[in-house]
């Protein structure tokens, strides 16, 4: 038998541990690319989410908006009236009276603590006058000091606030900023201040789709925001390298793809319900048309318009029709959610397969971490919505 030298008999097994390594690392590639694709197909990555631990809450603050609105500030009695509906919108307006004393009280207290939040909301209230978008800030204020339990046991006690004793105009005085801090936790992280340039640069992109679709821009930057800050703060090393310096928004391009983290299949489900008019998410014929595609390569034309860095047009605007086809199912059922950016937060979230119309619809979505404090992606959007941040870009809407 003849010897084979030592060397090459070395040399012999190194190249078969190189080979063996490369098939099983190209079988372990293989398998998890077939992983993640059937898990999209099956609808695994689909988000069951959590029902945030102050749901609660935000039940109560939605039913005491929703009572302030039951019927007309500005109704006129002319000739024969029912005599109940007056007694209504007495008891409405004693509602509303009750309401803003207790803001008046809260505001009063958050001053000593948080005078530029208090100073947003004083602003917000001379452009709206409106009692309910003024209460719904406070009370994402109060969820910003959760922690706080004195200063939350404090504002506890403005519930019966003597009416007679409501001056806003007061509360303006030595409001300048004190150095305090924001009461929202993420206002003072380096994550915000990037995201807020960013979509400062892109209003005229979130406001032409605004326009297209109906849905408030406010509304389509919440979502956006959230998925931002999740990116942000899921991906720290790769935002903090390239997208903080840049101050440009982070455009995933795995499973969730753009700056809202629309998925592949959500997106197709989006231009199938735009064309299906038996679809519960069906909007009409003006809106058919309006993701239709150019070329024959639909899924290239499609990835391509979601993970462009340079145009985020067609990322907002499937944000915004997939926002506005949930709403509209549920509209139909019966049930507005236009002013509960809660819960319109939670379905962009958890998508169509969990979107069933109900009357005590529940907040909750995805777990976002930043650094120690937890989020569910409904109530961080509520948090966002009611924040007052980038008002001047994008203020709220009264319809």
């Amino acid at each position: 038998m003849k010897n084979i030298p030592q060397g090459k008999k070395q040399k012999k097994v190194s190249l078969k541990k190189v080979f063996n390594f490369f098939v099983y690392a190209f079988a372990l590639a293989g398998f998890i690319l077939i992983s993640v694709f059937f898990a999209v197909r099956l609808g695994l990555t689909n988000v069951s989410g959590i029902i945030d631990s102050n749901n609660l809450f935000f039940e109560k603050n939605n039913t005491q908006a929703a009572e302030l609105n039951e019927s007309s500030p500005n109704a006129e009695v002319k000739g024969d009236f029912d005599v109940s509906s007056v007694d209504r919108e007495i008891e409405r307006l004693q509602k509303v009276k009750n309401l803003r004393s207790e803001s008046y009280c809260k505001l009063k207290i958050l001053k000593s603590y948080y005078p530029s939040n208090v100073k947003k909301i004083l602003s917000v209230s001379e452009v709206t006058k409106s009692d309910p978008i003024v209460a719904k800030m406070i009370s994402a204020s109060e969820l910003g000091i959760s922690g706080n339990h004195e200063l939350k046991n404090i504002l506890g006690n403005c519930s019966g606030y003597p009416s007679g004793n409501v001056d806003y105009a007061s509360l303006k005085e030595n409001l300048a900023d004190s150095g305090k801090g924001d009461v929202y936790y993420w206002v003072g992280k380096p994550e915000w201040q990037a995201i807020k340039e960013a979509t400062e640069k892109d209003r005229d992109q979130i406001e032409k789709v605004s326009k297209e679709t109906g849905i408030e821009s406010r509304l389509i930057v919440s979502n956006m925001i959230v998925e931002q800050l999740r990116l942000a703060n899921s991906q720290r090393e790769v935002f903090k390298q390239f997208f903080e310096p840049l101050k440009v928004l982070c455009s995933a391009n795995k499973i969730s793809l753009g700056v809202m983290g629309i998925k592949e299949a959500t997106a197709k489900d989006i231009e199938n319900h735009l064309k299906d008019p038996s679809s519960p998410y069906y909007l009409g014929d003006e809106y058919e048309h309006l993701l239709d595609f150019t070329s024959s390569d639909v899924t290239s034309e499609r990835y391509n318009r979601l993970v462009d860095d340079k145009n985020h047009y067609y990322s907002y605007l499937y944000g915004a029709l997939y926002l506005k086809q949930m709403m509209k199912q549920w509209s139909d059922a019966g049930y507005d959610i236009t002013y509960r950016p809660e819960i319109v937060g939670t379905l962009f979230n958890v998508g169509f397969p969990q979107s069933h119309p109900n009357p005590s619809p529940k907040v909750g979505g995805s777990s976002i971490k930043i650094n120690d404090r937890e989020y569910s992606f409904g109530s961080l959007a509520y948090e966002f919505y009611y924040s007052g941040e980038l008002l001047e870009k994008f203020p709220y809407e009264i319809k």
